[in-house]
């Protein structure tokens, strides 16, 4: 049996919080129900959705570099690499439908009337 061992620089941590860069979004925005329309916090919204994008790139970059050593024969961690691509993908698919309702909710706006 292939003993697990965690993405290099990663700890056994990291694998009880797979979804990382959707969790500290939600964090960064001061949890689920605290945000306060009109409150202003320390991050800006804009810099916000860009660490929140720079966390998925991250782990989508992970994930490759990951495929391609199991791929090159360099490590037989192929559950990690699983791991990996799953979390990035989640993650990208939660960025792809965060973007979708920016932009309805962008629409939405532009077709109320003032």
């Amino acid at each position: 049996m292939i003993p697990i061992t965690p993405i290099a620089g990663q700890t056994a941590s990291h694998l009880q919080q797979p979804l990382n860069a959707p969790s500290r979004l939600i964090e960064q925005l001061g949890g689920a129900g605290n945000v306060q329309p009109g409150a202003s916090s320390d991050p800006s919204f804009g810099k916000v959705l860009n660490n929140f994008v720079r966390d998925v790139d991250t782990q989508m970059k992970t994930s490759r570099d990951e495929r391609t050593k199991v791929l090159s024969g360099e490590t037989t961690n192929l559950h990690q690499a699983m791991i990996a691509s799953q979390e990035a993908s989640t993650s990208f698919t939660f960025m792809i439908e965060l973007r979708n309702k920016l932009v309805e909710s962008y629409q939405e706006l532009m077709r109320s009337q003032v």
